[in-house]
């Protein structure tokens, strides 16, 4: 048997896998790759959500990389898996190894926009330094002026979120809140709906949709926590801003007394599931997604702020958040 050698594209993959040893070819492996392919070839026709909004002939694509994967040995396929799922620009898109390490395709193009925010400068705009919730989750302080900032840095799942209440009570007699999810790369939707229900003065409702357009299922919001704040709110968002970070301004932007600033986020609509492939990888797609409250859809066009503030890298380098700035001048 061939010994074990370092895979020559490992510089493709190893910057979205967590160590160049995950990645070895072992020898000759196709029948074992060709069964994850061909799985993976089935989920991708009968579950991926965007086939028809994206326009995609899922056997052109798969007839497309066949040879290619049939031709990988060992761990080569995800050099295959990168190039075909890659086709479908879709950043929830992933494959994982064995271990569970992520292999991404996918990077979205204003997810760059990273480089345009700093929690370190954030931190100069507070007296105090910033308080933590939610097993970090959370940063949160008050201004000078008595204006609550929270930075909401995933939405996770887990209990942790339910320290969002006592977070709340402590910011409660402020006169208004920024609500930062610049760079948040989104999770779970019950996490999200659990922070917007704290918002909420009416029910709110939105739908999930089936791959070919029809309703999957329904979420009915209705306020609730032993703290609601009802004061004016300032969602900060932008081109890092992804997925449950998407929804999570859509859904706020619902409620009279918020408003959305920053820039577009990054256009990740999709609502993902995970599956067990035969050599014990995994496939995680979109299977149904979600839409704005006026049709449009999230997935590659984002949800766009209602007052637009550009900020660049050289702003951060200077020491200055303009969309933090901004969103404090509307609270005089």
């Amino acid at each position: 048997m061939e010994r074990p050698r370092f895979l020559k594209v490992c510089a493709l993959v190893c910057a979205v896998v967590s160590g160049c040893s995950e990645l070895i070819v072992t020898g000759p492996d196709s029948n074992g790759n060709m069964r994850d392919f061909n799985v993976v070839g089935s989920y991708l026709k009968t579950r991926y959500a965007f086939l028809l909004y994206k326009r995609i002939n899922p056997d052109s694509l798969i007839a497309a990389y066949r040879s290619q994967a049939a031709a990988a040995q060992g761990d080569e396929i995800y050099t295959v898996f990168q190039q075909m799922l890659g086709s479908l620009k879709d950043g929830h898109v992933q494959i994982r190894t064995e271990g569970g390490f992520p292999v991404s395709v996918y990077d979205w193009p204003r997810r760059h926009m990273d480089e345009e925010y700093s929690p370190l400068v954030v931190r100069k705009y507070f007296d105090e330094e910033l308080r933590r919730g939610g097993n970090d989750q959370f940063e949160y302080g008050i201004t000078s002026s008595n204006v609550a900032y929270v930075y909401l840095a995933s939405f996770a799942e887990g209990n942790w979120v339910q320290d969002f209440d006592r977070v709340l009570n402590d910011l409660k007699n402020t006169k208004g809140m920024i609500f930062d999810v610049r760079n948040n790369g989104g999770g779970n939707g019950l996490t999200g709906e659990f922070i917007v229900r704290r918002f909420l003065s009416d029910s709110l409702s939105y739908s999930l949709y089936n791959p070919d357009g029809s309703v999957k299922g329904t979420d009915h919001l209705s306020p609730d926590g032993p703290v609601r704040y009802s004061k004016p709110v300032v969602v900060l968002i932008n081109g890092a801003s992804f997925s449950m970070a998407e929804m999570f301004p859509e859904l706020m932007k619902q409620i009279p007394t918020v408003t959305t600033l920053g820039d577009t986020t990054g256009g990740g609509g999709g609502s993902t599931e995970v599956f067990l492939l035969p050599s014990g990888r995994r496939l995680q797609i979109p299977t149904s997604y979600m839409k704005r409250f006026n049709g449009t859809m999230i997935e590659w066009n984002g949800v766009p702020p209602d007052i637009v503030v550009s900020q660049t890298k050289s702003d951060i380098d200077a020491g200055r958040d303009l969309q933090l700035e901004r969103a404090l001048q509307l609270f005089p």
